[in-house]
């Protein structure tokens, strides 16, 4: 399931199209690190407000929780995301649609991981490199 949200999640950052971009042909000898780096989405603004959504959501335990709003207002924040990055927002929707409810189960199961950005960020995208990982933006 984490895997699922990481690669939801880093398909729809790169989901614009990058200005400039080439293609390059790997030299010999030349290295690559396979591991999926979120690093933008982790410094993301509207990803920390989804974790303080999470942790808002969740303050009375998870039989309290209203799945309708707390959808809906996922919903908003990513429609937000998306149109900053000039990505249709049903676009944006529909790709992300099943992440609400993965992040239900992950926090229903282990409360532990709204305990930090860190945590959250590791249930949402699995272990980054080292230089990848970051604190909450401010």
């Amino acid at each position: 399931m984490k895997r699922t949200l990481a690669l939801a999640m880093a398909a729809a950052l790169t989901a614009a199209p990058l200005a400039g971009a080439s293609a390059q042909t790997p030299s010999a000898g030349q290295t690559f690190d396979l591991r999926d780096d979120a690093s933008g989405w982790i410094k993301d603004p509207h990803v920390y407000r989804f974790y303080q959504l999470t942790i808002d959501a969740f303050a009375k335990g998870p039989a309290k929780l209203d799945r309708a709003g707390y959808e809906q207002r996922f919903n908003d924040i990513f429609r937000d995301f998306a149109i900053e990055r000039h990505i249709p927002p049903a676009a944006m929707a529909d790709h992300l649609k099943r992440i609400p409810g993965e992040m239900i189960q992950i926090v229903t199961r282990d409360p532990k991981t709204l305990d930090s950005y860190d945590s959250f960020v590791v249930a949402l995208f699995g272990p980054q490199p080292q230089e990848s990982a970051a604190a909450a933006p401010g």
